[in-house]
């Protein structure tokens, strides 16, 4: 009987863990790691202790939350009940550690494992290759005493990474199985670089593609600045009755402000439509910044207030819109309507409303702008605001106080800047600040000056009627 009452106790024990684990992975699973944290504690609150079916799932909550003091407690608990050497808690400590940027903790802990299945070996091969460290992963790689398909993914991955091509294509050719994630990885090797004939290549022999095989290779094209293939493909895809994603439609909209194409934009935003992708906020912000780079304001903000739901990126894609067209009071007013909504700005917002004011010639709020970006919103000016704020004073003839912002910034200006400054000097003819900022380009140049800066220099003084030196400046080209 006695037997018996121990064995009833034991069931319900090992029935109520069980519980306890589905609740906590249900949690991680929908996206609430700190749910899960709490439901574990109160787990041990009322008397139960984690297995190794638990401590994977709370490491990867700890993993979610970028958490590593969880993350340390979790693996102290789990020494500490003798779960730590088995190898799916092995597993799951390597890749927490592994999200954490902690190679040498994961390093650790692989060692310390007496048993490793292929799976810590990959874990371990995937934190080597997650912080760029390929000379390692391929070290551990050689060392393995089995490959499996994920192993040699996770190595033209990492190579894929770092742009070694040629060493991405070695582990491809030596795998006995691929899958489309081999052949994907193996062609983003290629587009890493920019060598979008091989990666076409691939892409044209592979037996089966996903959406994730055409997003690589439309990005690959935004990025090597092929924007007619890039629409190409889509056309390619669409052609054989494949159906895109929220990514692909971003890409495609993306090329088609590149190409100022607003037509073919256009059939894009229907097309997003159709198929249920124009509610994504990716797409919408896509959406305005291609209409806005298309020439068509009306329609990015049409765009932008249909849209329900308006994150930071919605509202600077807007801004900047605003901006290339030279509204600045209304990009100002979407300003004040985005702090209103509790969306903080960034510094692309400060980007986009100085633009504003400079091509508004709205001096005053420019310069209020810069001002509290730091004091009132924590955001300290970037060479992109001072480039943004010389040129709103040059714009307007202030070029004197521009000079001075230059001097006082915090680094060394960049070319844009002096050149837009010297730029407003030809223009407003100012050539006692003008031959300032030829001082200041020669001396932080070390007289290394191009050509063009030599050009600059000539036109300034033929703007002023000084013939004599523009002549000198011309021969010295």
């Amino acid at each position: 009987m006695a037997l018996f009452h121990g064995s009833f106790l034991l069931s319900r024990v090992d029935s109520g863990l069980q519980r306890w684990n589905r609740v906590i992975k249900r949690r991680v699973n929908e996206g609430n790691p700190e749910q899960a944290i709490l439901a574990y504690v109160e787990m041990l609150r009322v008397g139960f202790h984690a297995d190794n079916f638990t401590f994977p799932v709370l490491l990867k909550a700890a993993s979610n939350l970028s958490s590593c003091c969880i993350g340390f407690t979790l693996h102290g608990q789990a020494v500490k009940t003798g779960f730590c050497g088995h190898c799916f808690v092995g597993a799951a400590l390597l890749d927490m550690y592994s999200g954490f940027g902690a190679i040498d903790h994961a390093t650790k802990v692989f060692e310390e494992l007496a048993v490793r299945d292929v799976v810590v070996w990959n874990s371990m091969l995937a934190a080597y290759a997650s912080c760029g460290q390929m000379d390692n992963a391929m070290k551990l790689f050689a060392k393995m005493p089995q490959h499996d398909i994920v192993s040699f993914n996770i190595m033209i991955s990492g190579y894929a990474k770092i742009g070694r091509k040629k060493s991405a294509r070695s582990i491809f050719d030596r795998a006995h199985a691929k899958d489309v994630v081999s052949w994907n990885s193996m062609i983003l090797a290629y587009t890493n670089v920019g060598d979008m004939c091989d990666a076409r290549n691939l892409f044209d022999v592979m037996p089966e593609k996903n959406i994730v095989t055409w997003n690589t290779m439309i990005s690959g094209c935004l990025h090597a600045q092929l924007y007619a293939e890039a629409v190409d493909l889509f056309e390619e895809m669409k052609a054989g009755n494949r159906e895109a994603d929220h990514l692909t439609v971003t890409l495609v909209l993306s090329a088609c402000a590149h190409l100022g194409w607003l037509g073919k934009g256009t059939e894009m935003h229907l097309y997003a439509q159709d198929h249920g992708l124009a509610s994504s906020l990716h797409v919408a912000t896509s959406l305005i910044d291609m209409y806005a780079k298309c020439g068509s304001i009306e329609k990015a903000l049409l765009v932008f207030y249909k849209s329900p739901m308006k994150d930071v990126y919605c509202w600077n894609a807007v801004i900047s819109g605003l901006a290339l067209h030279s509204h600045g009071y209304a990009s100002l007013k979407l300003l004040d309507e985005m702090r209103e909504s509790g969306v903080r700005p960034d510094e692309i917002t400060f980007i986009g409303v100085l633009t504003a004011c400079s091509h508004g010639s709205l001096v005053k709020e420019g310069c209020w702008l810069f001002n509290c970006m730091e004091k009132e919103f924590g955001i300290p000016p970037k060479m992109e605001h001072y480039g943004c704020m010389v040129d709103l004073l040059g714009r307007a003839g202030f070029l004197n106080p521009a000079f001075h912002l230059v001097k006082a910034m915090p680094f060394e200006p960049g070319e844009s800047i002096l050149g837009a400054l010297l730029s407003a000097c030809v223009i407003h003819q100012d050539l006692e600040t003008g031959e300032k900022v030829i001082n200041l380009i020669t001396t932080s140049k070390a007289h290394h000056v191009s050509d063009g800066e030599l050009m600059m220099f000539a036109n300034l003084y033929a703007s002023c009627g000084r013939w004599k030196e523009a002549n000198m400046e011309t021969q010295d080209e």
